[in-house]
């Protein structure tokens, strides 16, 4: 019993060390899960203001790039790093752009307590570019700021009719809407008495718009307008602002769905080389009394190309008759040669094997009958005088550039289809006739009246372009779109059918238009 005893003591004081041991080996676990917790909890801390510190890093690199895009549209091409503005709560930043390219990358950067983040985008600034002006074409227009676009005598007009002074209508002279949406557009006045009607009731025309201009400075801008331009005569002459009272359209003499005071066309004729007399738009080096235009669109441009060129076919004072650009062909050499009663001829002018223009003739069976064939741009350098009943028909397109002057007489027919029909398609068939309306042999005096002229019953199907005067009267009628300093229209009728397809060196003004710039892109950072 007594060895029993002593060996239950043993146990139970060995269970006492255990408990012991159990109790440290306890205090340990907890003392080091305490301890890991802290350690945790600290870098928890660490890890989200670090964090705090690179989102605010980010935020101020963004606002680096919308400094920089700032800037771009603002002008300022921030080459070089810009310093961002002091930052509330502490950190900097700077912004960047690189537009050497056309395309501006922009940077932008934000530091907080040494932390750096840095943001990229690109993005297309605002820019101009030049583009073609071809509205002008779909018109009878006239250029001048000081002679009326006259519709008198009893004309009756069905076309587009476009100024950049004023419209005059007198003597029953009539603008109807034929089966056209017809708009009539003034830079001045409008005019509208004797008898004269713009539109009818039952046809109303599309538009009417009126800018009021009264004076123009040196370079074609207005410089002064008036708030009564449009004026009418019912039992008496009224002038009133366009859209109200007599003119509001919805009234004799002037009916029109909307008579406005904006033109939605500019009226810009452009420049081949007249003096800045005839047409204040057209400034350039001077060169005696004429201005230089733009390259390829000048008389004397489009002269020189063709005299260098090759020519092969041409009979002789058909182009030119002496290798010089001094109005040297008159009309009746001219004229003889291009429409030759009994002989044809196949004239082809080339640079560098590439056709520049050609101009084929075939005489018809019967007098004053034969076939044209044109292409692209030749340079005649006198004038055309068409008559003696000559019916032409043409095909091909081409723009015939002439010295001098053009005029069709004696009831002739030009026509891009046979017998002259509605159903011509310019954009197949289609000339367009450019007259410098020289007088003399170097350009310094000019024919102030007739430059192109369409008369005694004759028909037409042709654009013209005349420095000076343009006139159609004696009951004749062009179906083309007319550019001149002057238009005079009288005596007969007159239809257009616009061309959309316009011929090689067809001269055409130019625009600038503004491009908006894009919102970045291409984010990183």
């Amino acid at each position: 019993m007594l060895v029993i005893r002593r060996v239950i003591q043993r146990l139970v004081r060995e269970e006492e060390g255990i408990a012991l041991v159990l109790a440290l080996a306890l205090m340990m676990v907890l003392a080091t899960t305490t301890a890991g917790i802290l350690v945790a909890g600290t870098a928890n801390q660490r890890t989200t203001f670090v964090s705090n510190e690179q989102r605010q890093a980010f935020a101020i690199a963004q606002e680096g790039i919308a400094y920089a895009e700032g800037a771009i549209y603002g002008g300022v091409d921030p080459v070089g790093a810009q310093r961002l503005p002091t930052q509330a709560g502490g950190g900097s930043g700077t912004y960047a752009a690189n537009c050497s390219t056309g395309t501006c990358y922009l940077t932008g950067t934000g530091t907080v307590d040494g932390l750096t983040r840095t943001v990229t985008a690109q993005l297309t600034p605002p820019s101009s570019t030049t583009v073609q002006e071809t509205g002008v074409w779909n018109y009878l227009y006239a250029d001048s700021t000081s002679t009326c676009l006259n519709i008198a005598g009893g004309v009756t007009v069905s076309v587009p009719i476009l100024a950049r002074g004023n419209i005059c209508l007198s003597g029953g002279g009539h603008i109807t809407n034929g089966t056209a949406n017809i708009t009539v557009a003034a830079g001045g006045t409008i005019s509208d008495t004797g008898g004269s009607n713009i539109g009818t009731s039952g046809s109303k025309l599309t538009s009417v718009q009126i800018g009021e201009c009264t004076a123009w400075s040196s370079t074609g801008a207005c410089t002064a307008s008036t708030t009564t331009g449009c004026t009418v005569q019912q039992t008496t002459v009224v002038s009133v602002a366009p859209g109200t009272g007599v003119c509001n359209g919805a009234q004799s003499p002037l009916w029109a769905t909307q008579v406005t005071t904006a033109l939605s066309v500019t009226p810009q004729m452009p420049c081949i080389g007249q003096p800045s007399t005839w047409d204040p738009v057209c400034v350039g080096t001077s060169n005696g009394t004429w201005t230089v235009p733009s390259p390829g669109q000048g008389l004397k441009n489009v002269y020189n190309t063709q005299q260098a060129a090759t020519k092969t076919g041409c009979p002789a004072n058909l182009l030119d008759s002496d290798s010089t650009l001094n109005n040297s062909d008159t009309a009746a050499t001219l004229t003889a040669a291009m429409f030759n009663k009994t002989t044809g001829y196949d004239c082809k002018v080339t640079s560098a094997s590439k056709s520049i223009g050609e101009i084929k003739w075939a005489p018809g069976s019967t007098c004053g009958s034969g076939t044209l064939t044109v292409s692209g741009t030749l340079y005649f350098d006198g004038s055309l005088d068409l008559k003696c009943g000559w019916k032409v028909t043409y095909s091909g397109q081409a723009t015939l550039y002439f010295t001098g002057t053009v005029t069709q007489e004696g009831g002739t027919q030009l026509c891009g289809i046979a017998n002259c029909t509605s159903a011509w398609n310019p954009d197949v068939n289609g000339i367009i006739f450019i007259a410098g309306c020289w007088s003399n042999s170097t350009g310094s005096t000019l024919a102030s009246s007739k430059c192109v002229y369409i008369t005694g019953g004759s028909s037409a199907q042709w654009g013209a372009y005349a420095v000076t005067a343009y006139q159609i009267d004696g009951g004749s009628s062009n179906m083309g779109p007319i550019l001149a300093n002057t238009d005079t229209v009288g005596g007969g009728s007159s239809t257009l059918i616009p061309f959309h397809q316009f011929p090689p060196g067809t001269p055409l003004a130019t625009a600038t238009v503004e491009l908006p710039g894009t919102p970045p892109i291409y984010w990183a950072g």
